[in-house]
């Protein structure tokens, strides 16, 4: 089991409470996604990177060269569920803070973790093709809801996170997993609805929160650094399990869920009560 060198002790507790305004909440449910500044300030950002970073290396694994990958492993270097094997990634990840701002943002007064991931887009990292999160996620809900935030400052040719604003309006729209096909499809469906394409360069410690239906991926990184970026998702408390409707659904059932079944709460313990 890997360990990072710095104790949790020593890291920010990232407690204080972050306010999302009424202005906020309404244009989060018009676009389906906000930015919100400042969730961390630079002194925590930097803190939390050097965990992050340590222990998303340690467990990335090796990497096939770039011609030799797919389309979803062209996009970045993914690895999931740190905070069991690293105490530092835990305490960043089961942070008040955070899951306060989902519990404002989805207007519900508890809340519990689905996962959590470091997802880094290498320098010559393809795009992130058009996608929908909940594809994936097993969550009966119009309510689950991701966070995206950069562990150092993304320039747009890095290639940050980009949202087709509204989509979520649509709902399902099929079974496709990140891959050129998906690209193919909701570019088609996005130019024809006009819904518009919203990307942005971030800074370290800035946040974007997006819903499980809504539309979106990432540029290519053509800039010469790492886009190193944390990824949180949360639900509503009470949510229960939907179809496994595809192979991705079923195999996060069971490592995210606890192996909970269609129509079962999912409240096992990996889904911890985040907030309050």
């Amino acid at each position: 089991m890997s360990t990072t060198s710095v104790v949790p002790e020593a890291l920010p507790e990232l407690d204080e409470p972050y306010s999302v305004s009424e202005q906020q909440l309404k244009q989060f449910w018009r676009d389906g996604h906000i930015r919100l500044n400042g969730v961390c300030n630079a002194d925590e950002i930097a803190a939390y990177r050097e965990v992050i970073r340590e222990a998303a290396y340690a467990n990335f694994g090796d990497m096939p060269d770039m011609a030799e990958r797919d389309a979803y492993g062209k996009a970045f270097m993914q690895t999931l569920n740190l905070r069991y094997r690293h105490a530092g990634v835990k305490r960043f990840v089961l942070s008040k803070r955070f899951s306060s701002i989902a519990a404002q943002l989805l207007q519900r007064d508890r809340v519990r973790i689905y996962h959590e991931q470091a997802l880094f887009k290498e320098p010559g990292g393809a795009h992130t093709p058009w996608h929908q999160d909940q594809y994936y996620w097993p969550l009966a809900t119009d309510r689950a809801l991701g966070m995206w935030m950069p562990l150092s400052d993304v320039s747009l040719e890095m290639g940050p996170i980009r949202f087709a604003s509204g989509s979520h309006k649509e709902g399902f729209v099929g079974q496709h997993a990140i891959s050129d096909d998906s690209q193919a499809v909701f570019d088609e469906l996005v130019a024809k609805r006009g819904y518009p394409n919203w990307q942005q360069a971030m800074s370290a410690g800035d946040a974007t929160f997006h819903l499980g239906w809504t539309i979106h991926g990432a540029s290519p990184n053509v800039g010469t650094g790492m886009r190193e970026a944390m990824i949180i998702t949360y639900f509503p408390d009470g949510t229960r399990v939907d179809e496994l409707s595809n192979p991705s659904r079923e195999g996060d059932a069971k490592h995210f869920l606890g192996g909970r079944a269609p129509g079962e709460l999912a409240d096992s313990d990996m889904n911890t009560l985040v907030y309050p």
